[in-house]
């Protein structure tokens, strides 16, 4: 059900008339929009119906390295996992393989992963005061956060003894299966087996497992410097060890625990990967959780979550990258925050989670025999958010740390995520009424206004708060002060190279049902001519108007300068909302857009202009012109070339992927009002509503055996179920 209410906004544009059947003409300040962000609570992600599930960080390695000390451990669950902090709400662990215990060839200090089983005498034997450290740090993390901790377990490799190579770090051809054929069940149970421990025994509640890390990749070879890894190739082998996953859990009464798959370390090889499962193996995953490392197929892989059924995490990703000029400590910070960005509003996820929150460590005396890698110089790109000095006991914080926060910290679990643009991140809390927007400027001083109108009410200002500069003399979650908003949005200034969050509490949403969508008959559908190849003439588009109203956001409109699409909605429609999505990868030229509304397809009276650039995907609008008794709908861009300022186009293109359009019958027959029963008055007892002389005569008739008619629950005033003399000389006593 959809219900929508109509409002004004402050970024109402000037009308817009015409008596023009083919294409409208726009003015040059009419499509000025390249500062503008719109928000709305009807347009929101898709994946989870737009709730959000959190942020969080892998345990390992650095779990594994910083665990041996309680005071480190409480430390590190302070800072990323308690409201102090970054208020982090999941905690990927890392179910280790561990390798054979006469090999040395991993050097980091941190990466070399206990496992929890040894093979002897033809038997799997479990320690379980195996992986200490690492379940030390878990601990602390839950015990910061509180309830709602989320805990993942995941592999990078099985046992040694399970493994083609004898080696966790990979086969000795690093693209081929590492598993032994005869070992899946074995691997499966040994999954299965850790997971039910740590919720039997030590009481952590497992919410997913997976048994992959990245494991159609090339990456994973013996011997490896470097860390535990496992080639599977994608299809049979990755099915084959969901089925087993899927068993062995069964097995130990752990159903609740979700199977998630696979980790993939490309968006585009997870698309590959989900694809190739067999079908009983797509339907034990739960959740497709992707890496983002490489690839750029955002949206395609979230429409293959949709159409799957399927859950979305961006499960793992960090980087050594740095975003603006000249940015100093805020270069790994604004690159970290565009990362987030990129991810959360292309895939629509409902968690992000951070490779590892700690990457370098500081020690004298190295660790196991190993030497760490000392401090990072963070005026440069570097992975993970802190560095831990274990000679100090201590966490060197950064400035990506605190990039970090601005969103965790403020877009917190069960917000609904919302679609947007311009280099910024929004969320809405319908319980508390409160709207968060995350703003990334990796260049100068710029403005940016936010247009809130599609909400029913914003409140009276925005509390800032904000990340920039260096660790010695800059902001640190800062809170600046507060913006007043003016009608139905506000304009901010962002600070150059920062990051800032704004807060605006009293924020009421508007209500969205789609009951009153109206069917559109593609043969309805017209519009202007589609983009044509000029190297192969003869080629007819495939791109054309009816596309619009397929229901399919993957197809789309192609049209090119003075572009249209209109439809006749075959009756006339009281209008309540569009929705409207542009092409995916061409979203800035739905930049200027507007919609029209006509009752005879030739006078055309402007209903909405879009504003900003849109993200790929439905957005809703209910603020609306000119929309009685319409009959026709049409879309269209502007004329001449763009300002250039988001649209580098030589022209204003017409494309756009799905328009909706949501409406009542104008000629629908209003509801019939019934007329309320009028109360009894007790004595009227002709029944005419008032009591007078009257009624004593129509009583002393009745009494008479006369034919006189009464109301008889009116004469009989004592409540006796008789009329006789008694109601009469009461009914007598009411005019004394």
């Amino acid at each position: 059900m959809k219900v929508f209410k109509r409002i004004v906004s402050f970024m109402t544009a000037a009308g817009l008339c015409g008596t023009m059947a083919g294409y409208l003409t726009f003015s040059e300040n009419e499509v000025k929009a390249a500062t503008v962000v719109s928000l709305s609570p009807n347009s929101k992600y898709a994946i989870n119906n737009g709730v959000f599930e959190g942020w969080g960080t892998s345990l390992c390695w650095w779990a594994n390295r910083v665990g041996y000390s309680d005071e480190l451990a409480e430390k590190t669950g302070e800072l990323f996992f308690s409201d102090k902090g970054l208020h982090m709400n999941i905690g990927r662990f890392n179910i280790g393989g561990g390798d054979d215990p006469t090999h040395d060839h991993i050097t980091r200090t941190d990466s070399n992963m206990p496992g929890y089983s040894r093979y002897e005498n033809g038997q799997v034997v479990y320690d379980w005061n195996a992986d200490a450290n690492q379940r030390n740090v878990l601990m602390k993390a839950i015990a910061a956060y509180g309830d709602g901790f989320i805990t993942e377990m995941f592999s990078n490799s099985p046992p040694y003894y399970m493994t083609n190579s004898g080696c966790t770090s990979g086969n000795r051809d690093a693209g081929k299966n590492n598993l032994k054929d005869e070992w899946y069940g074995g691997f499966a149970d040994y999954m299965a087996e850790v997971c039910a421990h740590y919720e039997n025994v030590w009481g952590v509640h497992i919410q997913s497992v997976e048994p992959f890390n990245e494991p159609y990749t090339n990456f994973w070879g013996a011997y490896s410097a470097k860390q535990e890894g496992c080639h599977f190739d994608i299809g049979n082998s990755e099915s084959k060890m969901l089925t087993e996953m899927q068993r062995a859990m069964s097995q130990r009464n752990l159903n609740d625990t979700m199977i998630v798959a696979s980790d993939e370390t490309s968006i585009d090889t997870q698309i590959d990967a989900f694809k190739a499962l067999s079908n009983d193996a797509r339907n034990i995953v739960q959740r497709i959780d992707t890496h983002t490392y490489g690839g750029s197929k955002r949206s395609e892989l979230k429409n293959l979550a949709l159409q799957s059924g399927k859950n979305l995490w961006m499960s793992e990703v960090d980087g050594n990258g740095t975003s603006g000029t000249n940015a100093g400590e805020m270069g790994a910070a604004l690159w970290l925050s565009n990362r987030m960005r990129d991810d959360l509003n292309g895939l629509e996820c409902s968690a992000w989670i951070l490779w590892q929150a700690i990457d370098k460590h500081i020690s004298a005396n190295g660790y196991n025999g190993k030497k760490d890698s000392g401090m990072i110089d963070t005026s440069t790109g570097f992975w993970g958010l802190a560095v831990c000095d274990h000679d100090k006991k201590d966490v060197i914080l950064t400035q990506k740390y605190y990039a970090f926060g601005q969103y965790s910290r403020y877009i917190r679990p069960g917000y609904t995520m919302l679609k947007t643009s311009d280099k910024t991140v929004a969320a809405y809390d319908p319980k508390e009424g409160k709207l968060v927007i995350v703003a990334t400027n990796d260049g100068g001083q710029r403005d940016l206004t936010f247009d809130l109108s599609e909400f029913g009410a914003i409140g009276d200002s925005a509390q800032v708060i904000r990340t920039s500069g260096s660790m010695s003399n800059g902001e640190h979650w800062k809170d600046v002060g507060n913006i007043a908003t003016s009608g139905d949005g506000f304009t901010a200034t962002l600070a150059p190279l920062s990051i800032t969050t704004y807060i605006l509490d009293g924020v009421k949403a508007t209500s969205f049902e789609a009951d009153n969508k109206i069917d559109i008959d593609s043969s309805k559908v017209t519009g202007s001519d589609p983009w044509k190849d000029s190297s192969n003439p003869g080629k007819v588009s495939t791109d054309v108007p009816q596309n619009v109203f397929d229901g399919n956001t993957s197809s789309f409109f192609d049209g090119v300068g003075n572009g249209w699409v209109q439809a006749d909605l075959g009756d006339e429609y009281n209008i309540t909302a569009i929705g409207y999505s542009p092409r995916s990868g061409y979203e800035y030229r739905c930049a200027g857009g507007q919609f029209f509304s006509s009752s005879d397809g030739v006078t055309w009276n402007e209903m909405y202009s879009i504003n900003s650039v849109p993200s790929f995907g439905m957005h809703y609008v209910t603020k609306l012109n000119n929309i009685e008794k319409v009959r026709y709908i049409k879309y269209q861009v502007p004329e001449g070339k763009p300002d250039g300022s988001v649209n580098k186009d030589s022209v204003y293109c017409c494309n756009i992927s799905e328009i909706e359009v949501y409406g009542d019958l104008s000629s629908k027959e209003p509801e019939p009002t019934t007329e309320p029963t009028p109360e009894p008055v007790k004595g009227d007892v002709n029944d005419d509503g008032v009591l007078n002389s009257s009624d004593i005569v129509s009583l002393t008739s009745f009494l008479m055996a006369d034919e006189a008619k009464i109301k008889s629950e009116n004469a009989d005033l004592n409540g006796d179920g008789k009329i006789n003399i008694i109601d009469f000389i009461t009914l007598k006593s009411l005019f004394a």
